[in-house]
C-alpha cells in the first residue's frame, strides 16, 4: 500500500507547508498560505497526493492522471522519464530542485528507503520536526536550518524571499 503522502512525481507531501498545516490543524498558517496563494483556507487543505482531500493546486495534477493512465505508480517508472512536462514542473519552484534525484532514488532503492531518506532530508536536525523547505528556520524549535534539504539548496530559497 502506497501512503497518501507519496507523490507520483517524486515530491514528499509530508514536507509541504499546506500538508503540515492541514495535519496540525494550524488555521493561522492555512490562512497565511491561502492569502499568499490568492485562495481560501478551504481550497488549500490537503492530506497528500493520493488522498481524497486535495488542495486546489493538487486536484488536477497532470502527473497523477498521466501515471494512472499509464498504469504506473510513479513517474520514474515511465519510459519517458523525465518528460518535458516534468522538466518544466521541476524548474518552476525551488522545492522541486531535487525532484529527479528523489524519483531516481525511489526507483533504485524502493519506497521504504525513499520514505526514510525523505524523512531524514526534511526533518530538523535539532528536534526532528518535518519542515517545509520554505521554512528556512525550523517551525517547531526555530533552529537555523529547518532541514537538510534547505541547507543543500539555501541559495534557491533565499532568491524567493
Amino acid at each position: 500500500m502506497i501512503r497518501n503522502t507519496v507523490a507520483y512525481c517524486g515530491l514528499f507531501c509530508e514536507s509541504c507547508g499546506v500538508y503540515i498545516a492541514t495535519i496540525n490543524n494550524d488555521q493561522k498558517e492555512l490562512e497565511r498560505i491561502a492569502t499568499m496563494m490568492k485562495t481560501t483556507k478551504e481550497e488549500i487543505v490537503c492530506k497528500g497526493c493520493r488522498s481524497d482531500t486535495l488542495s486546489r493546486h493538487c486536484r488536477n495534477c497532470f502527473f497523477k492522471q498521466c501515471a494512472r493512465n499509464k498504469k504506473i505508480d510513479f513517474c520514474e517508472e515511465c519510459k519517458e522519464f523525465p518528460c518535458v512536462k516534468l522538466i518544466e514542473f521541476q524548474k518552476e519552484m525551488p522545492h522541486r530542485a531535487e525532484l529527479f534525484e528523489s524519483a531516481r532514488y525511489r526507483k533504485e532503492n524502493g519506497l521504504q528507503k525513499w520514505l526514510k531518506k525523505m524523512g531524514h532530508d526534511y526533518s530538523c536536525p535539532v528536534c526532528g520536526y518535518i519542515n517545509s523547505p520554505y521554512y528556512i528556520k525550523c517551525k517547531n524549535c526555530n533552529a537555523e536550518f529547518g532541514n537538510i534539504f534547505v541547507r543543500r539548496n539555501l541559495d534557491l530559497f533565499r532568491k524567493k524571499e
